[in-house]
């Protein structure tokens, strides 16, 4: 008997359960990055920049861990934070925090906050990675003439995007000796 008042409450506590097909879900991550366009030292990144950046993330409630990576003249910063914060609250603290902190920087330095947008990851139904001999020309001739056309004429695919290989282009150069008797430089706006 009480088996059978577990089980109709099971049922009855499923039926109730809403489900969702894309349910809205953010990565209590953030991620930044502090670098220099021109080369310097990773001692002198992690002093300069990357030790200030710590410090003001380690000043903010909520910060579970903080992962630092430092590779040539680029560091990348983790920040994983707690599942219970309000994230969109700490995104924004996060960002004046850096902001406040880029007036001490060297000129030289530059640091950005991102963060993943699971939004924009849950639109891609299917990425598609192409392999082969030929060379990069070859493929992306084959997926641009042959693949992207059969997915285009499938019913429902909104959108392709292709990434990868070189697109072909042309270039004419033009004698401008020989176009002068002519008249074509006239024709032609260079």
């Amino acid at each position: 008997m009480i088996f059978i008042g577990l089980s109709l409450l099971g049922y009855l506590s499923y039926q109730q359960l809403p489900v969702e097909l894309l349910p809205n879900a953010e990565l209590p991550m953030l991620f930044i990055q502090v670098g220099s366009p021109t080369e310097v030292t990773p001692e002198y990144l992690e002093q300069q920049g990357v030790i200030p950046v710590e410090g003001a993330i380690g000043t903010m409630e909520g910060v579970e861990k903080i992962d630092t990576r430092i590779n040539g003249n680029r560091a990348f910063i983790q920040v994983s934070f707690e599942q219970n914060v309000r994230f969109k609250y700490v995104f924004l603290k996060l960002q004046q925090k850096i902001d406040a902190v880029k007036t001490q920087l060297p000129a030289d330095l530059f640091v950005m906050v991102s963060k993943i947008d699971l939004q924009q990851l849950t639109n891609q139904f299917l990425e598609l990675q192409i392999r082969g001999s030929g060379g990069t020309d070859r493929l992306r001739n084959v997926a641009e003439k042959e693949i992207r056309t059969a997915f285009e004429n499938l019913d429902g695919i909104a959108s392709i995007n292709l990434f990868g290989g070189r697109q072909k282009n042309l270039e004419i150069l033009l004698d401008k000796q020989a176009c002068q008797p002519h008249n074509i430089l006239s024709l032609i706006h260079i």
